[in-house]
């Protein structure tokens, strides 16, 4: 979803809000919850947790201009 939303001409907080919106109910009904904000340098941070202990799962580092991402994963 973030390589289809990224390039797109929305600012970097638009691009946070609407990715985060789209997730949100969907991984709701898998037990994950997700969180995100923009950095300083304009790069949008996910962050992917489970609902029920907040465990850290993943994360993601996403440059909305340029769909440009890394990632983080702690959980299997």
């Amino acid at each position: 979803m973030a390589h289809w939303l990224a390039g797109g001409g929305l600012s970097p907080e638009q691009f946070r809000l609407g990715l985060t919106r789209l997730e949100d109910r969907k991984l709701k009904r898998f037990g994950f919850k997700i969180s995100s904000s923009v950095s300083e340098d304009k790069l949008v941070h996910f962050t992917l947790r489970f609902a029920e202990t907040d465990e850290f799962c993943s994360s993601m580092d996403v440059d909305s201009a340029t769909g440009e991402m890394t990632t983080q994963h702690a959980c299997v």
